[in-house]
């Protein structure tokens, strides 16, 4: 298993962070040898339709992902790594639900980072909202972002720019949490996988 994080970025007023993509085999149609070179087993397997969960989306989340896909559209630079335009994510509500968790999470117990104090992981809790057989995993977070400027303050940021065009990752969940008297203010998180 491949595991790459990027860095958490803390500022004053404003945060965010990023987590690029934590990668496994699936285990039906790819092996990973112990020199980390990928192999297509030999029997092939029939695509199925997966199902996306709980298409339910908040006015907020609603507004992201269509940011989201809109700048997926357009080739960019991040930071000084320029990525090709992207197709865009679609609607996953099992990755919803894991973002969902995580923000209402550091909201109320006062913390900003991907791992939660008690050690749960972002792939911990995408397989506990259901989001199983994944084959890439990546998150970004914000706090004290509005509406109106969590988008273009993930794209100022390269890693959490880089996530967001990265064309292996097909779906997101997105979550907003406001928490009156909370640290931010504001929490967001985009899960984001591919299966």
């Amino acid at each position: 298993m491949q595991k790459k994080l990027l860095p958490l970025l803390l500022l004053p007023v404003l945060a965010l962070a990023s987590c690029g993509g934590t990668s496994t085999p699936t285990p039906t149609t790819t092996n990973t040898n112990v020199s980390g070179n990928t192999t297509t087993n030999p029997t092939p397997t029939a695509p199925k339709t997966l199902d996306a969960g709980d298409q339910t989306m908040t006015a907020e989340e609603t507004q992201v992902l269509k940011e989201l896909n809109a700048t997926r559209a357009v080739g960019r630079t991040c930071g000084t790594k320029y990525m090709a335009a992207a197709p865009a994510v679609t609607w996953n509500g099992y990755l919803a639900a894991a973002a969902r968790g995580h923000a209402s999470d550091m909201a109320t117990r006062g913390y900003f980072a991907h791992t939660s104090p008690d050690g749960i992981t972002m792939k911990d809790r995408a397989n506990a909202a259901g989001y199983t057989g994944w084959t890439e995993l990546g998150e970004n977070i914000a706090a004290g972002y509005t509406l109106n400027s969590v988008t273009q303050g993930w794209l100022d940021s390269a890693t959490h720019c880089e996530t967001l065009m990265d064309p292996k990752l097909k779906e997101v969940g997105i979550a907003y949490v406001y928490r009156a008297g909370s640290q931010y203010g504001t929490y967001w998180v985009q899960d984001f996988g591919t299966r």
